[in-house]
């Protein structure tokens, strides 16, 4: 790897490690992957981070703070907050996004030390919603946060069973609301979404 300022060297290998969890999952973000990732050694990685759990919740944290502000600035532009939030639900080619909100909980489950980062980020996750939409209750972006990520999961689980259109019917989307709401493009979407 070229040198680089450490706060820069850091971000590239954030971002390399959100690459192979992108690709591979969040247990596979290991020194060895991730140094393969920015053509650096292992030892480089450790000098940034203590531990892999360390890693891949900076990871993750990163991620997460850019779908929340990449899903502000689509209500900012007009999208309906719940609409937008649930919008990778109804889209199939969205799926890998889904994909990735159900290993993070999967991994938060199995790494205890990821798990913190994790919760922290469902808090950042209902904090979105609720600046998206001030009238809803706390307890209800709650909901609907835990909601996106468990169809998430089971989408990935048994995709045959949990289509576009029966979590539209989940979600109590009906078909005209669907064919009306533009789904925003925004390559990788916002928040559990």
């Amino acid at each position: 790897m070229a040198y680089l300022p450490r706060e820069q060297r850091r971000a590239a290998i954030i971002d390399a490690a959100m690459r192979v969890a992108r690709r591979s999952g969040l247990s596979a973000v290991t020194a060895r992957t991730v140094a393969s990732e920015v053509a650096g050694s292992p030892g480089l990685i450790h000098q940034h981070f203590a531990s892999m759990p360390d890693l891949q919740a900076a990871a993750w944290e990163s991620y997460v703070a850019g779908q929340a502000a990449t899903f502000a600035d689509a209500v900012a532009h007009g999208a309906d907050p719940l609409h937008d939030f649930f919008a990778n639900h109804v889209d199939a080619e969205h799926a890998s996004e889904l994909g990735l909100w159900a290993d993070a909980w999967a991994h938060a489950l199995r790494t205890p030390a990821f798990a913190v980062a994790f919760t922290q980020s469902l808090d950042i996750v209902v904090e979105a919603l609720l600046a998206a939409a001030p009238d809803m209750h706390p307890d209800e972006a709650r909901r609907s946060t835990l909601l996106a990520i468990s169809l998430a999961g089971m989408q990935r689980i048994a995709p045959g069973s949990y289509t576009p259109e029966t979590v539209s019917r989940i979600l109590g989307l009906s078909e005209r609301e669907l064919s009306e709401h533009e789904l925003v493009d925004r390559g990788s979407d916002a928040t559990a979404s």
